[in-house]
């Protein structure tokens, strides 16, 4: 089952986002940042979800 793998590369990808978004001097307050961060941690969540119950 590769989703998983797709899964978690999406939730790096988004957390990397997020960072690009900080880096450039917005806040964490800005809401896209937090949304960013938000999906990153939703993809995280089911990545480490598929890899726990499934073999």
């Amino acid at each position: 089952m590769t989703a998983k793998y797709i899964l978690a590369a999406l939730a790096a990808v988004f957390l990397a986002m997020a960072g690009w978004r900080w880096a450039k001097g917005l806040d964490m307050r800005d809401p896209a940042t937090r949304t960013w961060l938000l999906i990153a941690l939703i993809f995280t969540a089911v990545a480490a979800w598929l890899q726990w119950h499934t073999s």
